[in-house]
């Protein structure tokens, strides 16, 4: 899922792709490569300086390169190169790109002090290219920048968070590039730990609004019809969707529905199981995307045994709402990263 689809969203979105395209102007456009040099360039801090006005815990200094075809990656790094680098990368929601949540500087700035290099890819369903995009083509791209970091270091560790459909994204990664059955399948392009957060279901959130039914029955209608690359009609979603992909988010068992409450085990399963590494789940306790009738805990612990790995957390955060937005909400889901991953890596 992502934010509310309101006049407020598209301005966040125009606002946020002005803001990356000043970085194309501050950071030399170049190759995207692992090693960095010593040069405070390359350093990153999320306390405010006397450069310019304060944004608060929604600043984050780094560098924005560019990768495999063209896409950017915005790398925020310790100041310190650690001996053994370690890699943590984050994909936001539906409609998300850069700095998607307020937890993300803040995490950021807590890893970074721990070794790790944070990055933010803009991949082609970032912002609103989800619609005419899929889970296929997400994973393929992230898998891109994955192989620079294990081209220039085999042995540095990946971690991959997703927030809301992000967590879509981490599992549909690990079902392609974890299975030694399929030719997409590499060693050295797996993760080496996943975290989902706010991994809810887009058909369970869309079906709170009734007009979705009908929209839902002409998505089906169309891909039956052999017409799902074709863009949905334009008052049926608050931006550019193809059928394929709305018939995604909301129908059953589909490419998209992965953490519905209403799947049995053996569905979920179906789903999930392709996870075989330690996994973090954090879940939202006042998630305004997932309706009242849905009991989350239970889910929690039917979403954790449905993986194949045995390292599996799941935490629910008291309170929070879909995006863990609060300042309490920030520091315990920061704490809970922290502390999942300094004893695994």
């Amino acid at each position: 899922m992502g934010a509310s689809p309101m006049l407020f969203r598209g301005t966040m979105i125009a606002s946020i792709l002005a803001t990356a395209s000043a970085f194309s102007f501050r950071f030399a456009r170049r190759a995207f490569r692992i090693p960095a040099s010593p040069s405070s360039s390359a350093t990153s801090s999320s306390s405010p300086s006397n450069d310019g006005p304060s944004f608060g815990n929604r600043r984050l200094r780094g560098e924005l390169s560019v990768y495999h075809g063209g896409h950017v990656v915005f790398k925020t790094e310790p100041e310190i190169r650690p001996a053994k680098r370690k890699f943590f990368i984050f994909v936001g929601g539906l409609s998300d790109g850069l700095m998607a949540t307020n937890y993300v500087a803040p995490l950021a700035e807590a890893l970074t002090q721990s070794g790790w290099t944070f990055l933010q890819p803009l991949i082609s369903s970032s912002y609103t290219g989800f619609g005419t995009n899929d889970l296929n083509i997400d994973a393929k791209e992230i898998s891109e920048l994955v192989g620079l970091i294990r081209k220039d270091d085999p042995k540095a560790p990946v971690i991959f968070m997703g927030h809301s459909t992000g967590c879509q994204d981490a599992v549909t990664y690990c079902r392609k590039y974890h299975n030694p059955r399929l030719k997409s399948y590499g060693p050295s392009l797996k993760f080496d730990a996943v975290v989902l957060q706010a991994p809810v279901s887009d058909r369970e959130s869309m079906m709170m609004d009734e007009e979705n039914v009908e929209r839902r029955s002409r998505a089906a209608r169309m891909v039956a019809e052999g017409k799902g690359m074709e863009l949905m009609p334009s008052g049926d979603y608050w931006a550019p969707i193809t059928s394929y992909r709305f018939n995604s988010l909301c129908g059953k068992m589909t490419d998209d529905d992965m953490f519905s409450s209403d799947l049995k085990d053996g569905q979920l399963k179906e789903k999930l199981d392709c996870v075989d590494v330690p996994a973090l789940l954090i879940f939202s306790g006042s998630d305004e995307y997932v309706p009242k009738t849905v009991d989350t805990k239970l889910l929690a612990k039917r979403m954790k045994d449905a993986m194949k790995s045995e390292d599996v957390e799941a935490i629910i955060l008291d309170g929070a709402d879909h995006a863990a937005s609060s300042p309490d909400s920030v520091a315990a889901l920061v704490n809970a990263v922290s502390k999942f991953l300094t004893p695994r890596f």
